[in-house]
């Protein structure tokens, strides 16, 4: 039984560590009272012998760039070398000094506080519970990479699990194991009544794992919409890089979504139809984001400094072009048609270019200004500010163009993303120079003038060449013109054949991975 455990935990490791990273870290989580909304995480932390530890909580979860410092909600910490008490102190908040005078692993235990109901936090319900990682599990500062395994206790009556995360094979039932305390933390977990639904993409299993109030919602509902979209994006970025995917769909009083590496977290209203564009752009987004951000990222975004946010010019790159591709992925796999795809693409325009702050920030200002005066890139002053969701898919639009045109439609944004994740979709990530400089090396011209102006600058983008390569236009985009009609793409009736052409190979599918047998 524990063989097949301890051989999971080797493959988990890189061969040059020492013996001490494949010592795991143990961690039990369990509700201690669902009324009340508190839970309890013990962990054993192996010491090998050194006279104190240092622990932290982060202060912010990885794709939601606002500072919330989770460690408010830690109620009580105490430690223990076997039966003994150890002392312990907090030098500073979100770190806890652990005194262990040379014992060889100590057993630390928190209550946690679990009533927010949103993406990053964890909260207790009548019928389910969710803990998201960064607010949930303390890590060891500085820390060798080592497996990090959850025992999950359920309350009495709670049958299910959902998480991303692996079983840990030969161990009792409700283990998990993680590679590293970044996978831990990257895998949220729901507990209670659950209702899963399986589906295959490409040899991948996939999951629908709805909780909550979810009406007449059910999975198999949506997993054929779902089954279509992931195989496109699978099939744009030309991989799969993962066994398993989860999404995690909330029923409940929640906002947004939010990415993991082998999951997404949602949350979705009952009200919401499966086959609404909008919803579905939503969930296209969370999910190609497993390949934009959570594997190729800029170089800022990782490794992850959980107690010292990051800052970056790349968010139009991570979250507006996950937006682009996200929403193309709708109609190439046939969900939406060409109508409902130009409506996506429209309402981005014309919130670009209804925000007098398109004239006032850049987009490279916008990304480097997440963490002051927005909510993770949302809710800014639109007459000082430009938000990357807004600006960043308007952008690849037109850099879309611009590659085709330069190439004679021999490539596009396709190229630029799938050549961009072979080279840097490894630990080190990218620089927005090396972004730019592939950019440049695929149009076979320089790139910077243009970067300059719709990243760097606060110029009004030009579409001309959008809708000459494209044959599209729109009724108008005059101040007094009806709002439905200012800024909304249509194809243009008078459109040459070429062009016409050329609009049905941006949307044409895009033919499966060659994967590897």
């Amino acid at each position: 039984m524990r063989s097949n455990s301890r051989r999971l935990l080797l493959s988990l490791l890189p061969p040059c560590l020492p013996l001490l990273a494949q010592q795991p870290v143990h961690y039990r989580l369990r509700i201690v009272d669902t009324a009340d909304k508190l839970a309890e995480v013990t962990a054993t932390f192996p010491t090998a012998g050194k006279e104190a530890l240092e622990l932290f909580l982060p202060r912010w979860s990885p794709g939601f760039y606002r500072v919330e410092d989770y460690h408010r909600h830690v109620l009580t910490l105490t430690a223990k070398d076997g039966e003994q008490a150890i002392p312990c102190t907090q030098p500073q908040p979100g770190r806890w000094h652990l005194a262990t005078g040379g014992a060889a692993q100590i057993t630390v235990a928190w209550t946690l506080r679990c009533n927010t109901a949103s993406v990053t936090g964890n909260q207790i319900a009548q019928d389910f519970a969710v803990f998201c990682g960064p607010a949930t599990f303390l890590g060891e500062v500085s820390a060798p990479p080592r497996p990090h395994i959850v025992h999950v206790q359920l309350p009495d009556g709670w049958r299910n699990i959902a998480t991303g995360l692996p079983e840990n094979p030969g161990d009792p039932a409700n283990d998990y194991v993680a590679r590293d305390y970044d996978w831990l933390v990257d895998s949220p977990i729901v507990l209670g009544t659950i209702a899963t639904t399986a589906f295959d993409v490409l040899g991948a299993r996939h999951e629908w794992a709805q909780f909550g109030d979810a009406g007449t919602w059910t999975g198999d509902a949506i997993a054929p919409t779902l089954q279509k979209i992931a195989g496109e994006l699978c099939a744009t970025f030309g991989a799969v890089p993962f066994s398993r995917y989860v999404f995690l769909a909330g029923f409940r009083q929640a906002n947004g979504g939010l990415e993991h590496l082998d999951s997404t977290l949602l949350s979705v209203s009952r009200r919401q139809q499966p086959d609404d564009a909008s919803f579905l752009s939503f969930v296209a987004h969370e999910y190609a984001h497993a390949f934009n951000v959570k594997r190729l990222r800029p170089v800022e975004l990782g490794p992850f400094d959980y107690e010292n946010p990051p800052t970056t010019d790349g968010l139009w790159i991570a979250e507006g072009l996950t937006t682009w591709f996200g929403d193309l992925a709708l109609v190439r796999s046939g969900v939406v048609d060409t109508a409902a795809w130009l409506r996506l693409v429209s309402g981005h325009i014309a919130s670009l270019q209804r925000s007098p702050g398109r004239r006032m920030q850049t987009l490279a200002d916008a990304s480097r200004s997440v963490w002051t005066g927005t909510t993770s890139g949302v809710g800014g002053d639109p007459r000082k500010t430009i938000s990357y969701y807004v600006k960043g898919p308007v952008v690849g639009l037109v850099l879309e163009a611009r590659l085709r045109t330069a190439t004679a439609g021999r490539a596009g944004l396709d190229e630029l993303i799938r050549q961009a994740y072979a080279r840097y979709s490894g630990e080190r990530g990218f620089t927005h120079a090396e972004f730019e400089a592939l950019a440049t090396a695929i149009a076979g011209t320089d790139q910077t003038a243009f970067f300059d102006r719709a990243v760097r600058g606060t110029d009004e983008l030009d579409y001309t060449e959008t809708l000459s390569w494209f044959g599209l236009r729109w009724p108008s985009t005059e101040a007094d013109a009806p709002k439905a009609t200012r800024w909304r793409l249509e194809v243009d009736p008078t459109a040459t054949a070429g062009q016409q052409s050329h609009l049905a190979t941006l949307l044409a599918p895009t033919p499966a991975p060659r994967l590897p047998k």
